[in-house]
């Protein structure tokens, strides 16, 4: 088949097209060349077809050449200025598509600005690279038959956005490939430096074709499953407490034209509480530092020489933020700009406070040095909405100023040490979860000058600005899709993950397999006594002895490396995000699926402040249990916080459904509070309401807690949302009368009084390597020594769960404590 190219240029005055056309008819893949012209142009070309078309950009445009795109590519020139071609440059295009099946290439070029040729490099298109102004060139070459099926694909009709839709839509199927070669030269006639660019999108004029992109760029979004509905978590603003409520923070280099103007800004503020300024001097060598030391002489004033030498402005944030007199709130001024007066600061807690957000951002005026404002002049990034900003946000390059964080949140995420885009890295971070809150009164002058970083630079220094954004966003945006999964089809990321873990990596694959085979030597025992009916598991498990056998002392836990960390767990070892977790296949299993969900950051192991998030798993993965050891009663990392979850067996869900010695001991409209006093102690909460959970089990906490000096109570934890018994006993209702009837929250609570039984220290044949855990505590016993598993007779297994648990005088107290609390 032969291969052709229909090519789609503007009409621009008409030496020029004709110059163009002479171009493109010096290939022999050329078939036919058609000019797009404004409705009634009366123009003739001989070899072109006229096509009437409002706006290039517009989705009439790509309607329009669609129906004319029958050669086998379709090129666009989308400038009005004259084209000229390399030596075979389309004949390189086709080539490259040939050679990649891309859905569209483009290439680096020349552009030639009065009268002089220079190198106009483009930058690869990424995952991320979703800014409406990403620049492709004005040379696109797309494989017709893609062309012609995004256009039909189109539901919108936009006037502005239709180019832009089409390209994101091939994107979504195939790949767009950069071609690192010069292959033709444009006529450049936009001279203005880069500084003078950047803004154009937040002009008002602009702000029709603003409203389309982000509409289709939402659509994109939904469309590869990175949207994000508009659903934010709160902010406690009481939870951490601050000798400053607000710091400013001031990262510095080299700035003794500006910094005291700057500082003073800062200390000018008034306020109705307490705040202080931390500037960041990295190293200056201009004078800057010795100006800051003669300013030192108000004492809200700190001044911080790092000690490292590698920190970029993000590192300088990490410095200040972390620093002991940091407040609650850390607000930006950089070292060349000022805020526009006194209530700047007050302004922007304020904010904080009136929309519950993690992160604040202003608005600014461009001004000259001298502070007289200058174009574009007011900078206040409108196109950011409660509901869809932080999807929107991946389409723009930038968030606006000034920006204020919450110091808590902001330690825990910490700066990109970069000095660049550092900022717009954690506004999309902080976005995901919670809402950015917006000023849109100019509360900051941001001064342009030479000195200004982002002035006028080279186009190679504005390509690797844009790469980094388009890294950030790429990062940004497969930790949503991920997270997404995970939220719209939760069981089905999770048994995507163990379907893949268990065949790729060897080691949870030859583990599993081991567990079937350890499975078929299950042995089922019971135990009945006048009050009570145990139902147990028993089988081999050696691939378990680590676990069992773990040294969880002080000295033992200093002395390894923390096997949860990330960066200490094998490479293999894949997971699914979500929120501030990561759910992994856990490689020792005692369940047919058996999960590990590990807090990302490396803290203690507490359930406290974590229950919530507990609850909040057994909602989001209703076909599992959630699991929680507690530091000193089964959990084999106590310096990691973590849950575990496994499916709901048959043999746990059987285990759990034995006839325990229940009493009722709080009956409400929304909750019911039970005793289990053998063969364990235990407090079962049921509740269909998942905020009544979790203030029930707080109280119960606190009750637990009140003489244990702030170390948590000894339990292990089971939580669980369906049916209130196993599903066979409600065979033949309907449905929606399980669901009206029977579907709650469950949390049961195991109490203990040890860590490990008699037995696991004794030696000889009176030795069991058994340490009780959650699995143990529901009556599953993995048995890691051969020996070991005929010992545990019903009767022993009785002794060893009575032996851990708490003792019932004690519970009794306990329990007598609870119904009078509640």
């Amino acid at each position: 088949m032969k291969i052709t190219i229909n090519c789609f240029l503007p009409f621009c005055r008409q030496e020029e097209t004709i110059q163009t056309v002479k171009e493109l008819r010096t290939s022999e893949l050329v078939d036919k060349i058609y000019l797009l012209v404004p409705e009634a142009t009366d123009i003739c070309l001989p070899g072109c077809e006229l096509i009437s078309i409002a706006n290039i950009q517009s989705t009439e445009a790509m309607k329009a050449i669609a129906s004319h795109s029958n050669g086998t590519y379709t090129l666009l020139y989308t400038k009005h200025t004259e084209l000229k071609l390399g030596l075979f440059a389309l004949e390189r295009m086709v080539q490259i598509m040939e050679m990649t099946q891309a859905g569209m290439v483009y290439a680096d070029h020349y552009q030639q600005v009065n009268g002089i040729r220079k190198a106009a490099p483009v930058i690869d298109y990424q995952f991320g690279s979703l800014r409406d102004d990403f620049d492709f060139g004005s040379v696109m070459l797309f494989q017709s038959e893609v062309f012609r099926k995004m256009v039909k694909a189109t539901k919108e009709d936009y006037q502005y956005a239709g180019l832009y839709d089409l390209r994101l839509k091939i994107s979504q199927k195939k790949k767009l490939v950069h071609i690192n070669e010069y292959l033709y030269t444009e006529i450049e006639n936009d001279t203005r430096k880069s500084g003078e660019k950047q803004f154009d999108y937040v002009d008002p004029k602009n702000r029709r074709v603003q409203i389309e992109m982000e509409q289709a760029c939402s659509e994109h979004l939904k469309a590869i499953g990175g949207y994000l509905e508009p659903c934010f978590q709160s902010v406690n603003f009481s939870a951490s407490t601050f000798e400053y409520e607000a710091s400013v923070i001031i990262p510095v280099r080299n700035r003794i034209r500006t910094i005291k103007d700057a500082v003073r800004s800062a200390l000018n503020q008034q306020t109705s509480f307490p705040f202080n300024v931390i500037v960041i001097d990295n190293h200056s060598t201009d004078g800057t530092t010795e100006a800051l030391r003669e300013l030192c002489t108000d004492y809200r004033l700190v001044h911080i020489i790092p000690e490292r030498n590698d920190l970029g402005i993000g590192g300088c944030w990490n410095t200040g933020i972390h620093h002991e007199k940091c407040g609650k709130f850390a607000i930006q001024l950089d070292s060349d700009d000022v805020y526009k007066d006194e209530h700047t600061l007050q302004i922007m807690v304020n904010a904080f406070y009136e929309q519950n957000c993690a992160m604040v951002i202003g608005t600014y005026m461009m001004t000259d040095f001298n502070m007289k404002e200058m174009a574009p002049g007011i900078i206040d990034h409108k196109e950011w909405t409660p509901e869809n900003g932080r999807n929107n946000a991946l389409r723009i390059n930038g968030l606006g100023a000034p920006r204020a964080f919450y110091t808590p949140l902001l330690r825990e995420i910490n700066v990109p040490n970069t000095s660049y885009g550092e900022d717009y890295a954690l506004g999309l971070c902080i976005s995901s979860n919670y809402q950015i809150g917006r000023v849109y009164d100019v509360v900051y002058l941001c001064r342009r000058w030479e000195g200004n970083s982002d002035a006028a630079l080279a186009i190679e220094k504005v390509n690797q600005n844009n790469v980094y954004k388009d890294r950030i966003r790429t990062w940004e945006l497969q930790r949503r899709i991920q997270v997404n999964k995970i939220k719209l089809k939760p069981q089905k990321a999770i048994l995507q993950l163990i379907e893949e873990q268990t065949h790729s990596w060897e080691l949870a694959k030859q583990n599993y397999q081991a567990l079937e085979e350890y499975r078929k030597q299950m042995k089922k025992m019971s135990l009945a006594g006048k009050d009570f009916d145990m139902l147990v598991y028993t089988f081999p498990n050696p691939k378990r002895i680590l676990s069992a056998t773990a040294q969880t002392d002080t000295s033992s836990i200093h002395a390894r490396p923390c096997f949860l960390c990330q960066e200490n767990r094998p490479q293999e070892q894949n997971f699914v995000s979500y929120k501030n977790y990561q759910i992994l296949v856990n490689p020792y299993p005692i369940f047919k699926q058996h999960l590990t969900i590990i807090d990302r950051k490396h803290t203690p192991q507490s359930i406290a402040q974590r229950f919530d998030d507990m609850i909040d798993f057994s909602s989001l993965l209703q076909e599992n249990f959630i699991l929680y050891n507690g530091p000193e009663c089964g959990a084999s990392a106590p310096d990691h916080a973590h849950f575990q979850a496994c499916g709901k067996e048959e043999e746990l869900e059987g285990a759990l459904s034995a006839d325990w010695h229940k009493e009722l001991l709080i009956e409400k409209s929304n909750v019911e509070i039970h005793s289990i006093d053998n063969p364990v102690t235990a407090i079962l909460i049921q509740t269909k309401d998942k905020a009544t959970m979790s203030r029930t089990f707080k109280q119960l906490y606190d009750i637990l807690a009140a003489d244990k000096n702030g170390k948590e109570p000894m339990m292990n934890i089971l939580t669980w949302y369906g049916l209130e018994k196993h599903k066979d006993f409600f065979q033949g209702y309907y449905e929606s009368e399980l669901k009206d009837l029977t579907l709650r929250y469950h949390c049961m609570i195991f109490l203990r009084s040890k860590h490990r039984p008699d037995c696991y220290y004794a030696e000889g044949d009176e030795q069991i390597l058994i340490s009780p855990a959650i699995a143990e505590m529901n009556g599953i016993f993995p048995v890691v020594r051969e020996e070991d598993f005929p010992k545990l007779t019903p009767e022993k297994i009785y002794e060893i769960r009575r032996e851990v648990s708490m003792p019932q005088d004690e519970f009794i107290k306990i329990t007598e404590r609870i119904k009078a609390a509640l």
